[in-house]
């Protein structure tokens, strides 16, 4: 059995450059993601850094006697330097568009992790993350027909070339193998190729792998949620008083200095009036990790003429603010995306002695209303192969008090107000939840990508079914949510 080093640190630095090895992120619907003249460059990059340092004394610290595919070390270069221009795209513009500027800098990182960390480590993990893709899809479907596998067209539809030497490369290593039935052959796993997934997949899991990639797809599903608010207005009818009821329930005042945490696009900071309510007297600084919702925030800003609100890109886990003392920090439906114990630890950083910290959340919901069963069947169905509930965002409430009180967080206040969401119309539900809020990102992340494709259109199509014969007064669930307010503790020497 070919076996990979541990790669957790590796994927660590990897990480810390800025780079991804996300494929799945570079070409999300299966069209050119360059222009010809981008992708060129790149090509000449990638095929140079090959030739330079792929050597012999490289192939061997990483192969040993194996013969790698002739374009693999090419090829792992293009898609991490791609994976990471999207990536950065993402971050600085919220779209997938790339320019030259970011390409270059891209496989500028990429040459100099190279240089640091030397072009094995950079094809190591290369082979781990696309062999953990391919063994998955093998054992997700039991078989590939050869022609789709080589293409890459049910796991890896952003490939530009074929796997064909890929094929030959782990068929030798005796994971897969090749069956002909009449006129067609299918690729399989072998049993050693499941104990390799199998390896594969608890080295990546150890690493954060997944979870990194998980929270990548969401940053990059909100960048594209263009019509987030309206979705939201139809699904969600009664969100918007009872955001304003939160800030009630929080006592925002005039000339607060408030920290906002998820803002999206300023649909707390501005339609819910927080803003309003801190006045031209006080600040609010707004926070998200998505360039896209933040666009869409300052073109609020400018609409409403307000110069008291700043935004800032970045994450609840490492909050771009120093050493200011902000009187409350606040958030609505953006808890579940994080680390919370990180986040938790950094809001009270940056929050006063004596100063708020609060939070509205969705909490996890009964999934047994029939309409709901009929309709998300195919997600139920894979976590009942785990007896097991989907996996999702939602959170237990408990777990959320033990979250504040181990951070030395009295909560002052706690209320638990329903949230009734509408499964009016298939499509936008289906964008709302599936495409947009990665509501059940977890449940799909794990499979290959015409398998999740196939089961977002089977839950459009299902819900047509469900909507034309379920009364629409029988088509709603009320959601459970906890809002907490929480205070720092006023101790001259807690800690930070």
């Amino acid at each position: 059995m070919f076996i990979y080093p541990d790669l957790t640190d590796s994927l660590q630095q990897l990480w810390a450059a800025g780079l991804v090895i996300s494929p799945w992120l570079a070409g999300v619907d299966g069209s050119a993601r360059f222009d010809p003249d981008i992708h060129e460059m790149l090509n000449v990059r990638a095929r140079e850094c090959a030739l330079i340092h792929w050597t012999e004394a490289q192939r061997g610290r990483v192969l040993g006697d194996l013969p790698a595919p002739e374009r693999m070390p090419q090829i792992a270069v293009y898609e991490t330097a791609a994976s990471t221009a999207v990536y950065f795209a993402h971050q600085q513009t919220g779209e997938l568009d790339v320019t030259e500027a970011l390409a270059r800098d891209a496989i500028r990182r990429v040459e100099s992790f190279i240089d640091r960390h030397g072009f094995g480590v950079l094809l190591q993990l290369y082979m781990l993350v696309t062999s953990w893709e391919n063994l998955n899809a093998l054992a997700h479907y039991g078989e590939i027909p050869e022609r789709e596998y080589v293409t890459g067209s049910w796991h890896r539809p952003w490939v530009d070339y074929s796997l064909g030497e890929e094929i030959l490369f782990v068929c030798m290593l005796g994971n897969i193998r090749l069956e002909r039935r009449e006129e067609r052959r299918f690729v399989r796993l072998t049993d050693e190729g499941h104990r390799v997934l199998a390896k594969t997949t608890d080295a990546l899991q150890t690493a954060g792998y997944f979870r990194h990639r998980l929270h990548t797809l969401w940053v990059s599903q909100f960048n594209l949620f263009h019509n987030y608010e309206q979705l939201a207005r139809e699904i969600w009818p009664y969100a918007m008083d009872q955001r304003r009821e939160f800030l009630r329930f929080v006592d925002v005042r005039p000339g607060m200095r408030v920290l906002e945490l998820g803002c999206a696009d300023g649909v707390v900071t501005f339609d819910a009036g927080l803003a309003d309510q801190v006045g031209s007297s006080g600040t609010v600084v707004a926070v998200d990790p998505a360039a896209g919702m933040l666009a869409r925030a300052r073109s609020k800003q400018r609409r409403n003429g307000i110069d008291w609100v700043e935004f800032r890109q970045g994450k609840a886990e490492q909050l771009p603010v120093d050493q200011e003392r902000f009187d409350l920090a606040v958030g609505v439906g953006y808890f579940h995306f994080t680390d919370r114990a990180q986040a938790l630890q950094e809001m009270k950083r940056v929050v006063r002695p004596g100063g708020v910290i609060a939070s509205w959340h969705p909490l996890k919901m009964d999934v047994d209303a029939p309409f709901f069963r009929e309709w998300f069947a195919p997600i139920l169905d894979l976590a009942a192969k785990r007896n097991d509930r989907p996996r999702d965002f939602l959170l237990d409430p408990d777990e959320v008090r033990r979250n504040f009180e181990e951070l030395g967080l009295p909560i002052l206040e706690e209320a638990a107000p329903p949230l009734v969401m509408y499964f009016h119309d298939p499509e936008k539900v289906v964008q709302h939840f599936i495409r947009g809020v990665g509501w059940f990102g977890e449940e799909l992340a794990s499979l290959p990508w015409k398998a999740r494709e196939d089961i977002i259109q089977e839950l459009t199509e299902r819900g047509r079914w469900v909507c034309e014969r379920v009364p629409a007064g029988d088509r709603m669930i009320a959601l459970p949510t906890q809002a907490i307010r929480a205070r720092v503790p006023e101790n001259r020497f807690r800690a930070d």
